[in-house]
């Protein structure tokens, strides 16, 4: 009788423990699959406008996010001299990879024109019906990048020093006139390690190490409506002491 009642108990366990293998967890919400939040920003480079998107790794219900399906960027382009123009839309669809190594995920916008009003938002899409809001807007100018500064010189003063000089460039990139204020950007390089320093005048004066090559270039940032633009870097000029 003890055995058939212990045989008994042992198939009401057995056929429990087969009823509840392959059940799955419960479907995630829509709200607890939708993405959580993610940031971007727009830097102004020499070739265009690159946007740094931070994309998300956790949903809003706190799950870990394996993948996306689109990524979506609204861009508006707006002319700075026909006012009463209707603002240019159109929508890029991506499909980066998440990665566990990161998530900054890099889009570089190349087609710009001279003298417009830039516009971008984005989305993510995770899947049907699953998806961010659109972010807020960023807002930001393009004009062609300035030319390169006009007579950079080095000239070396006593025993170990060095003064540098260049000029305003008076024409953007392709000659056209260089709208807006500008500083400069001069770099010094020793080896593989380099220093910039931010100026408004065109002049410095130096004091490299010695027994060390020392190298300067410099370039124009056009500050285009807060919008900065860089130019390119002058041929680097070297001294050892």
């Amino acid at each position: 009788m003890f055995k058939t009642t212990l045989k008994f108990w042992f198939l009401i366990i057995g056929l429990f423990f087969i009823s509840s293998c392959g059940k799955k967890s419960p479907p995630l919400s829509i709200e607890e699959s939708i993405p959580s939040d993610f940031e971007f920003e727009v830097e102004a480079t020499q070739a265009g406008f690159n946007l740094w998107i931070t994309l998300p790794t956790k949903t809003q219900g706190n799950h870990t996010l394996v993948s996306i399906k689109k990524l979506l960027i609204e861009k508006g382009e707006k002319s700075l001299d026909l006012p009463q123009a209707k603002e240019r839309r159109e929508i890029i669809k991506l499909s980066p990879k998440l990665h566990s190594a990161g998530n900054l995920f890099l889009y570089s916008d190349y087609r710009l024109k001279h003298r417009h009003q830039y516009s971008y938002r984005i989305k993510i899409v995770k899947d049907f019906l699953v998806e961010t809001d659109w972010s807020p807007w960023i807002k930001v100018f393009w004009h062609n990048p300035p030319g390169l500064p006009k007579n950079f010189d080095l000239k070396i003063l006593g025993k170990r020093k060095v003064f540098l000089t260049w000029e305003r460039p008076p024409t953007d990139i392709f000659g056209l006139y260089l709208e807006g204020e500008v500083f400069y950007e001069l770099f010094k390089r020793i080896e593989n390690q380099e220093k910039v320093w931010q100026l408004r005048k065109t002049e410095f004066l130096d004091e490299p190490s010695e027994n060390q090559r020392t190298c300067y270039s410099v370039r124009t940032v056009l500050n285009f409506r807060d919008t900065l633009i860089p130019g390119p870097k002058t041929p680097e000029k070297c001294v050892t002491f």
